[in-house]
């Protein structure tokens, strides 16, 4: 509270907006705060869930994720619960960084998350998952990606990896799969890691 008003304090003194949001499990209050208070979007958010405890994480995250809004970034950090799963929509905005527990997000949610650039830490998606969301992206889903970069959280069998899509293997390991408007996307993967770069990335920002 001490923090509000300092804050509602040097912004009305100053006319000033709120332009970033960092919070904890236990912080989401200031979400409704800054919507009343402010026209203005943010432009950053951050969620940061002391790892060492888990209570009310999942909530407080939900939460985030429905009512938070901003323009530029989302810094996503803690543990959540096995069975936590998001059902909205997020963005648009610029970058969305999930780290040290990305186990959470689908490829449902990859498919309905709208950013330019996309960094997920201890991803649990599977093969099929990623070859579900590059056909979605062939036929010009997310269309605002520039580049998607996966961590897994164990290794990878490669096996089945590209199947129908009609990728083209290029050297040194690396796909090239092209969507239906002919833009082209590179792709470098591995036992803990798939990367996606958008080429050419003159826009990324």
């Amino acid at each position: 509270m001490g923090s509000k008003m300092v804050v509602d304090y040097v912004s009305d003194l100053f006319s000033l907006d709120v332009n970033a949001l960092v919070m904890d499990r236990v912080g989401f209050w200031a979400i409704d705060w800054i919507n009343n208070r402010q026209e203005k979007m943010l432009d950053s958010i951050g969620f940061n869930q002391d790892p060492g405890y888990t209570e009310y994480g999942d909530l407080a995250l939900d939460y985030v994720l429905r009512k938070a809004i901003a323009s530029d970034c989302y810094i996503l950090k803690g543990n959540f619960s096995d069975n936590f799963r998001f059902d909205g929509k997020l963005g648009p905005a610029n970058h969305l960084l999930v780290y040290s527990n990305g186990h959470w997000v689908t490829p449902q949610n990859l498919m309905n998350f709208d950013f330019i650039i996309i960094v997920i830490e201890k991803s649990r998606i599977s093969i099929s998952d990623l070859n579900s969301f590059l056909r979605h992206w062939r036929a010009g889903g997310s269309n605002r990606l520039k580049i998607l970069q996966l961590g897994f959280e164990s290794d990878t069998n490669l096996e089945n990896f590209g199947g129908e899509l009609g990728m083209e293997v290029l050297e040194g390991g690396y796909y090239s799969i092209q969507r239906d408007d002919g833009v082209t996307a590179v792709i470098k993967f591995g036992i803990r890691s798939f990367i996606m770069s958008v080429v050419p990335q003159e826009e990324i920002i």
